[in-house]
C-alpha cells in the first residue's frame, strides 16, 4: 500500500493509464483509493508536529479511514461543503464496488444514484459518452480529479511564501 505522504499529484497521470484499462470495479477502487490517499497528503501538509501526526494516520489511528479524513477535514473547515459532498459520494461509490463482489457497474442503481449527484456530472455529459454508465464513470473520474486538484492548489499556495512571509 502506498503511504499517503509518498503520493504526488503527478502520479495521477500514471493512475489514469490504468483507469482506462480497468473494469468499472477496478477503476472505481483505483481512483477512489488515490483520492483517499491524496486527502491524507493534504491533511499531512497542514500538521505542525509530524511525529504526533504519524500516529493519527496509522492503521488504527483516528485518521486511518477515508470517512474519518473527510469528516475531520470538513469539521475543521479544511474543505468546502461541496468537496465534502463529493468526497462522501466518492467514498460511497468506491466502497460499494469494493464490498459488492458480484454485479456492480456504473449503471448499478446505487452507483448511478450516487454518481448523479457528483459535481462533475454535467461535465461528463458534455464529453458525449456512449451510455449512462460511461457518463457516470467519467463524472466519477472528473470529480476525483477536481477534488485532488483543489487539494494540490491549497498545498501549493501554502508552500509558496507570501509577501508577508518575506518580511
Amino acid at each position: 500500500m502506498v503511504k499517503p505522504y509518498e503520493l504526488h499529484l503527478f502520479d495521477w497521470n500514471r493512475m489514469i493509464d490504468s483507469f482506462h484499462t480497468e473494469s468499472d470495479r477496478g477503476a472505481a477502487v483505483l481512483v477512489g483509493g488515490f483520492v483517499e490517499n491524496y486527502l491524507g497528503v493534504y491533511l499531512r501538509s497542514l500538521v505542525v508536529d509530524a511525529k504526533v501526526a504519524d500516529g493519527l494516520f496509522q492503521a488504527v489511528g483516528p485518521l486511518s479511514s477515508f470517512s474519518q479524513r473527510i469528516a475531520v477535514a470538513r469539521a475543521f473547515g479544511l474543505i468546502s461543503k461541496n468537496d465534502y459532498n463529493d468526497l462522501t459520494l466518492i467514498r460511497k461509490i468506491r466502497n460499494y464496488f469494493a464490498h459488492h463482489p458480484l454485479e456492480a457497474s456504473f449503471s448499478t442503481p446505487p452507483i448511478a444514484q450516487f454518481a448523479a449527484h457528483l459535481s462533475e456530472q454535467q461535465t461528463a455529459l458534455g464529453s458525449y459518452p456512449n451510455s449512462a454508465a460511461e457518463q457516470n464513470k467519467l463524472a466519477y473520474l472528473y470529480t476525483c480529479a477536481q477534488v485532488c486538484g483543489r487539494f494540490h492548489l491549497k498545498m501549493d499556495k501554502k508552500a509558496k511564501p507570501t509577501k508577508e512571509d518575506e518580511r
